[in-house]
C-alpha cells in the first residue's frame, strides 16, 4: 500500500508527493484523508456495470453456487444483484457482500439481514479505516453474522507470507487462530493459493491451525454460553428454533458423537451450527443447491441423499450409509433433528429430538 500527499490541486489534476512508497497498480483502490479523516465519497458508481452483468451470465453458465459483491454499500445494492439473478435462472445462487467500505460498516445489520453470507475484505477495509481498528471491526461483523444466521467468511493476507516462502509468520499463524476463535464460518485464501508456488502448504497449515484452535475451544468450554438473539417471528420458526437451541445444549451436555438434520432448505442446519456445538453436524438434504451452500456453514458436512417422509426410514438409511463411511461406528451416540415433515402430518405436527445407539 502506497501513501501520497497532495501538494497541489490544479482543476482535475492533484499534484502528489510519495510519503510510503509502494506498488501502485491499475485500478487500484483510492481513499482520501483529511486531517486523520476519511473524505466521504460524492460519487454513485452502477449497481452493476456491463461488465459485471457479463460476468454474472459467465457464471450461471457455469453452475456456480456463490456470487460475492464488491462495493456493497446498502442493503438495496444486493437485492438489486439478487433480482438480476433471478431474471436469469431458476438455480438457487447464493449472493455473498463483500464488507470492505465505511459505508457498508455503517448500514452493517441491514446488509447481512439482505445477503446469503458476508465476506470481511480486510485489505479493502484496511484502506477505509485504521489499520488498529480492524482487529475489533472484524470481530463486530462475525457476531453479528452469528446473531442474524448468516456465514461470514475472514479472508485476505490470512498467510501473506506463504506467496513465497513455504512457513508462515507466528503473527499469521495467531491471526488465522484469532478468527477461528471469534467463530467465523470459513477462512478465505487469495494470493496464496492463486498465484503462490506452496498453495496446497498453505491450506494444509491453515486446517490444522483452524482445527487445533477448536479443539481448545471445547477445553476451554469457550463454546457454552454463547449468547442468541431471537431470529423467529412466527410460531414455527421460533419452534425451529427453540428445538435446535435445546439440541445443542443436550449434545453438548451428553457428549453425543455426532448430531445428524433431514433437511431440505438447510434451515435447521444453520440453526444448529449458529450454536456452535462441539460434535459434528452431518446434514442430509436430497437438494444440490441446498447441499453447495451449506459447506460455507460452521461445523456442517452436507450430504446429497434421497430423503422420503418416513423419518425413522431416512435415519436407518443414513446410519447405514455412515457406518459404511466411517463417519460413525458401533456404539456411538447421535442426535437427531429434522425439518423433513411428512405430506400427512397434521398441521399440529412440530420437530422432535431423538438419541439413537448405533448399533
Amino acid at each position: 500500500m502506497a501513501s501520497f500527499a497532495v501538494i497541489e490541486k490544479n482543476r482535475n489534476d492533484l499534484r502528489c508527493k510519495c510519503t510510503d512508497p509502494g506498488l501502485l497498480l491499475p485500478r487500484a483502490k483510492l481513499s482520501f484523508w483529511r486531517d486523520g479523516k476519511l473524505v466521504e465519497k460524492n460519487y454513485e458508481l452502477p449497481t452493476l456495470s456491463t461488465k459485471d452483468r457479463s460476468d454474472i451470465e459467465f457464471g450461471i453458465s457455469e453452475g456456480v453456487d456463490f456470487i460475492a459483491m464488491s462495493f456493497v454499500n446498502d442493503a438495496d445494492t444486493v437485492k438489486h444483484l439478487k433480482n438480476y439473478l433471478s431474471s436469469k435462472t431458476s438455480r438457487s445462487i447464493r449472493v455473498l457482500a463483500k464488507i470492505e467500505s465505511l459505508e457498508s460498516l455503517h448500514k452493517l445489520e441491514e446488509i447481512v439481514e439482505a445477503s446469503d453470507g458476508i465476506m470481511v475484505a480486510r485489505g479493502d477495509l484496511g484502506v477505509e479505516i485504521p489499520l488498529e481498528q480492524i482487529p475489533a471491526v472484524q470481530e463486530k461483523i462475525t457476531y453479528i453474522c452469528r446473531q442474524l444466521n448468516k456465514p461470514v467468511i475472514v479472508a485476505s493476507q490470512l498467510l501473506e507470507s506463504m506467496i513465497e516462502y513455504p512457513t508462515p509468520t507466528r503473527a499469521e499463524v495467531a491471526d488465522v487462530s484469532e478468527a477461528v476463535r471469534q467463530f467465523a464460518d470459513a477462512l478465505m485464501l487469495s494470493g496464496e493459493s492463486a498465484i503462490g508456488p506452496y498453495g496446497q502448504k498453505a491450506l494444509s497449515v491453515l486446517q490444522s491451525t483452524s482445527s487445533r484452535m477448536e479443539l481448545w475451544s471445547r477445553e476451554e468450554d469457550q463454546q457454552n454460553g454463547l449468547d442468541q438473539c431471537q431470529l423467529g417471528q412466527s410460531l414455527p420458526d421460533r419452534i425451529a428454533e427453540q428445538i435446535c437451541n435445546c439440541a445443542v445444549e443436550m449434545a453438548n451436555n451428553l457428549g453425543v458423537d455426532a448430531i445428524f438434520v433431514y433437511t431440505k432448505h438447510g434451515h435447521m442446519a444453520s440453526l444448529l451450527s449458529r450454536n456452535r456445538p462441539y460434535p459434528p453436524i452431518f446434514a442430509f438434504t436430497d437438494n444440490e443447491s441446498t447441499r453447495m451452500a451449506l459447506n460455507l456453514q460452521w461445523g456442517v458436512m452436507p450430504l446429497l441423499v434421497d430423503l422420503s417422509d418416513d423419518v425413522e426410514a431416512n435415519i436407518s438409511k443414513t446410519i447405514d450409509f455412515m457406518k459404511t463411511k466411517r463417519m460413525v461406528e458401533e456404539g456411538d451416540a447421535v442426535l437427531v433433528v429434522s425439518d423433513v415433515i411428512p405430506c400427512t402430518a397434521a398441521s399440529n405436527v412440530f420437530q422432535s429430538i431423538q438419541v439413537k445407539n448405533i448399533v
